[in-house]
């Protein structure tokens, strides 16, 4: 008997997301080239992209992909439904959103039409088809929960508290940061950004309950324009990076995301009739936090040392995905391998600021932003793990499993797979 199809719509394929979910497809039985159908129309992908599309040979696939760009599927348009009537997918991720944070405080239309109206259609339509939705939120949807207490730990000379300090030293100026925030602590967004990720957020799960919204933070990845690929360029040209220092969250590799992500889409793919038991809103992000100086102090660390023969570039090639296993060995190997040429130093001098003289630095107004957003993924994860042993058997017991590693981890893993795609 022909096996029944799985058809996942992935929204949004030009940003790092959807481009990690691209290159990270598990390797499974139902995902082998003989029962893998990927609808991926050249033009939805970015010029220079190292994603390539696929096709298959299989008609009877069992999993079908479909990922379509803006230019592909306008979530915006007035013919959405019927659109996605065509398509016709039993899952939607949708990782398209309007992300430009400070340009929000002028267009609130047009983050408002993509990251609230946009969700609450795509609900809609899911729930009428019984369709899964999973959408990506962000941590921009909390204020200062805690207060200003950054502004109190660090005082305002922070150049006297970062400024002889480095590594595991200046990590421990975070001792007195509060607690991870869970999805039950208050949202009240500072920013039209955050508002309209927040609005996204209660639209969809009030039209679709059984939607799942992913809180995620500061992304990067290989892919797009992003905080890591941006510092590590920064770092071998100019002599001084001044970096806020009082602004705190979780950096998150956006692999890891897209990983977590095929592992829920598995479990919808064998139990279908169980991905009630992920719906609502869950947090994501990697374990630990820091401050946007921390976070570039160790970009810089990692780059120089010998696993990274050199900054990171959005034009390397990635990792082999054909077969994950051999990606891991061959990353572990890179990892620690002492015939890696000799590191990179940068050379650059890191100094912290903050959040108000960094706009003064700017000379120009921006969104204001959390002072403190780390997200505690510990719901999401035991939730996870009620999911069956044999679930686990669908994966290799090589395959990396970035999911639940420090952000500090995950930024290894990142910065090696550049380096190892670029020993040529």
């Amino acid at each position: 008997m022909k096996a029944k199809t799985t058809r996942i719509l992935i929204t949004g394929a030009h940003g790092q997301l959807g481009q990690a979910l691209l290159a990270n497809l598990p390797w499974l039985p139902e995902f082998s080239p003989s029962r893998l159908r990927m609808k991926i129309p050249e033009a939805s992908l970015v010029p220079g992209s190292t994603v390539e599309p696929r096709s298959a040979i299989a008609p009877g696939s069992a999993i079908e992909i479909v990922a379509l760009g803006h230019q592909q599927l306008d979530l915006t348009s007035a013919d959405l439904p019927e659109r996605l009537s065509e398509i016709n997918a039993d899952v939607i991720i949708n990782c398209a959103a309007y992300n430009a944070v400070d340009a929000a405080e002028q267009d609130m239309a047009a983050a408002m039409a993509l990251n609230a109206e946009a969700p609450e259609r795509l609900a809609i339509w899911c729930r009428q088809q019984g369709a899964w939705l999973i959408h990506i939120s962000s941590d921009y949807v909390f204020g200062n929960v805690f207060g200003n207490v950054f502004g109190n730990v660090f005082g305002n000379d922070l150049g006297s508290v970062f400024g002889n300090v480095s590594g595991n030293a200046s990590a421990n100026m975070l001792g007195n940061a509060p607690r991870a925030l869970t999805e039950s602590d208050v949202c009240e967004p500072l920013s039209l950004y955050g508002q309209s990720k927040l609005a996204g957020e209660q639209r969809l799960l009030k039209a679709n309950p059984g939607a799942l919204v992913l809180r995620t933070s500061w992304l990067y990845s290989r892919f797009g324009s992003n905080f890591v690929l941006t510092m590590g360029r920064l770092l071998t040209e100019r002599p001084e990076l001044k970096v806020v220092a009082d602004q705190v969250g979780t950096p998150t590799w956006a692999e890891a995301l897209a990983r977590l992500i095929w592992q829920l889409l598995i479990w919808f793919h064998l139990k279908p009739e169980k991905s009630a038991v992920l719906s609502g809103c869950f947090h994501y992000a990697a374990t630990g936090q820091c401050s946007w100086y921390l976070f570039t102090k160790e970009i810089a660390e990692q780059i120089a040392k010998p696993q990274c023969n050199s900054a990171p570039s959005s034009q390397a090639a990635p990792l082999q995905t054909a077969s994950p296993s051999q990606a891991a060995l061959q990353s572990q190997a890179t990892l620690h391998s002492p015939a890696n040429p000799a590191p990179i130093t940068p050379g650059c001098r890191i100094t912290p600021v903050s959040t108000a003289e960094y706009g003064a630095l700017l000379n120009r107004a921006q969104a204001p932003r959390p002072a403190y957003s780390a997200l505690d993924s510990s719901a999401l994860k035991d939730a996870m793990a009620a999911m069956p042993s044999a679930f686990c058997c669908y994966l290799p017991k090589d395959y990396p499993s970035p999911i639940w590693l420090s952000w500090q981890a995950q930024l290894a893993l990142m910065l090696s797979g550049l380096g190892a795609s670029s020993l040529g």
